[in-house]
């Protein structure tokens, strides 16, 4: 079911994974967090309702909506088993980020640090927002980049990395979120993926 590279991710990404949790648990944000965060909020300094329409769709309901297109189009691409596989996908990362947020207990930005949107509640790592992210486009574009023969692959994977980098700049923009909340959840969700991802395949030939 796995093969030996496959395998291979999986193990070095979990254990970057559980350094960069460790790490987090023991600091404010990392040593980059801060002058990417800047540069960001600089870059896009406009008003920030896009930003805000875009957390909300990774927000209940609008969540679940989210996780039904993704079994969609998982099903298009590779049938019922890819579909169904989205959904421990998606409430596996859901229920590991709302677990393991209390245990490592990292504090939202500041506002003396950067600006700040409103007022974000609970913890900052990892990004839940980035772990439904990662569970619907992620998952999308992992099972469109490792069937083989497939004419739409770079297009798809193409516009997933779009929509994972818009939405991290998103939560950025809103001071929700260091760079390190992102990219980190990014990092597990790509780990949960690559763990089920032999159970999505309904002919590994395709």
């Amino acid at each position: 079911m796995y093969t030996t590279k496959s395998l291979a991710l999986i193990v070095l990404g979990a254990i970057a994974s559980a350094i960069v949790c460790f790490a987090a648990s023991r600091a404010p944000y990392f040593p980059t967090d801060l002058a990417i965060a800047k540069a960001v909020q600089s870059a896009l300094s406009g008003p920030p309702g896009w930003a805000q329409w875009i957390t909300q769709t990774a927000d209940m309901p609008w969540c679940f909506a989210l996780l039904g297109l993704t079994m969609i189009a998982a099903w298009a691409l590779d049938g019922w088993r890819a579909a169904f596989v989205a959904l421990p996908i998606f409430f596996g990362l859901w229920g590991f980020g709302a677990w393991i947020s209390p245990h490592i207990a990292q504090p939202r930005p500041a506002a003396d640090l950067i600006r700040v949107v409103g007022h974000p509640k609970g913890y900052a790592f990892p990004s839940l927002f980035g772990l439904i992210y990662m569970a619907t486009f992620g998952y999308i574009g992992v099972l469109a980049w490792t069937r083989p023969r497939f004419a739409m692959k770079t297009v798809i994977v193409v516009l997933v990395k779009l929509a994972l980098i818009i939405g991290a700049c998103a939560r950025i923009v809103l001071g929700a979120h260091w760079p390190s909340d992102l990219w980190a959840a990014y990092l597990i969700g790509f780990v949960w993926i690559g763990v089920l991802m032999p159970f999505a395949r309904s002919n590994p030939q395709a």
